[in-house]
Formats: structure tokens, sequence, C-alpha cells
């Protein structure tokens, strides 16, 4: 499985040469390629080959990883895979698209997927998404303060977590009408990967701390808190992994 980071960086004004695109994935295997979001900020080379790919996941209509939030988008023809809530968030929809129904698995191609709603937004309600490959399985979680579903079985069997780092050590949850939403801190996020054997870590969606301050210098505190037990890198833009289950970060 080899994963490619066209974006990184979250829904932030900071922006750097490591992070400077709206955080997007694309996951290859068995020659089918799969892009995960393709916010409003995205490199001029993803939107020139985003036709070539055979299938785009969204997460969540945020702008940073739905473009259709704020504007129509006539080029982009791969089938759209997304939620019924994502669909109908803004006025905009993709020209080719295809519901999905959270925890109810499907396939495209040899991928088996499903969409696990977290607790992240009250007005847009996301979704990360558990993807079996050949030889693996990931999350893909860039915005994410919690599962709704019990972790036991949004993260059972799972190898790699790809996940939120909007925050590394400061809070930002929300709590509104007595319903929490915001991001969890990287901290926390490593503390699942610990109590749930998930051995790797990659940090995307990347917010203010990292982008703006001492990444070398965070980067060292993060591997503190993995203590060895997880294996835990930052993605940036451009970024290429050949992953398995087996491959030590």
């Amino acid at each position: 499985m080899k994963l490619f980071f066209a974006g990184t960086r979250g829904e932030i004004e900071e922006e750097n040469k490591r992070h400077k695109y709206h955080s997007s994935l694309i996951i290859n295997e068995k020659k089918l390629s799969i892009l995960i979001d393709i916010g409003i900020k995205h490199s001029e080379d993803l939107y020139n080959k985003v036709n070539q790919l055979d299938a785009v996941m969204i997460t969540h209509a945020h702008p940073d990883h739905y473009l259709w939030t704020i504007k129509a988008d006539d080029h982009l023809k791969a089938l759209v895979y997304l939620t019924e809530n994502t669909l109908l968030y803004s006025k905009y929809k993709p020209k080719n698209y295809k519901v999905i129904f959270p925890d109810k698995p499907f396939f495209i191609g040899h991928f088996e997927i499903t969409a696990y709603d977290v607790i992240h937004s009250l007005r847009c309600p996301a979704v990360c998404y558990k993807i079996k490959g050949e030889n693996s399985q990931i999350i893909y979680a860039p915005d994410i303060l919690d599962t709704v579903s019990p972790k036991e079985l949004v993260f059972k069997g799972v190898d790699l977590l790809v996940a939120d780092g909007s925050s590394y050590n400061v809070s930002l949850v929300r709590k509104r009408d007595g319903n929490l939403f915001g991001h969890a801190m990287i901290k926390t996020i490593i503390n699942w990967c610990k109590k749930y054997y998930i051995k790797n870590l990659i940090i995307t969606h990347c917010g203010k701390q990292i982008v703006s301050g001492n990444e070398e210098e965070i980067y060292k505190n993060i591997l503190e808190i993995a203590d060895n037990i997880v294996n835990v890198i930052i993605a940036y833009d451009g970024m290429e992994i050949n992953y398995d289950k087996t491959i030590v970060l």
C-alpha cells in the first residue's frame, strides 16, 4: 500500500513549505488509487491529475476537505463517495457521487472500507475511514475529537492510524448545549494507539503549533510520549510511504 500525502495542513491561515496544502491522502495498491479529501487549498498537480484516480472519498464538508462547500466544480469527474450529511451540507455537489452509510462496509476494487461517525463538528458531521488493503488495515481520521462507535470496534485490527495534528498540547475541545466538538490532542491520540494496540501513527492535518512553531522540538516531545510503544511520524506535503504492517515508520 502506497500512501502519498498531497496535503497536511489544517484549516488555519498559517502555512510553510512542509505544510502548504489542505490535508489530503492518496492510497494506491494493485493499480487502484483512491483520494481522500480535496479542499480549497490544493496543489495544481493534484487538481490536474485527480481524474486519473479511481475514486475520491470525503470525510466531511468543511472547505479544507471538500471544495464544493465554497464553489461549484465540474473539473472533477471521478466518482466521489460521501455521506448524506456531507452531500446536503452545501448547495454545490460533485458531478458524480455515491452516498455511503456509516458502519456499513463497501468496496472500491479490492479495498474494503467502512466509514465511522466521529465527534468533530456539530453542524458538519464527519467520518473517519477504515480501509483494509491486501496486507494492512489503516484508519484515516484527519479531524477527530472522539469516535461515536466504541473504539474497540473502530480500531480493531488496525495497524496504522493517520490522524489529527490540530493540537499538540492545547485543548481544542468545546461544548455547546451539552455536546462536545473540536479536536483531540496528539497526546490523546497516541494514548488511543497504546490502548488499542495500533503500532503506527502518522500525524496530518497539522495545526498552528506544528506549522508555526518548532516542529522538530514538538516531534521530540511526541516521541517521548510515544515511549517506543507507538511509531510516530509527522507527515508533510509530498511525503510518500510504501507501507505494510511489518514496516517500522
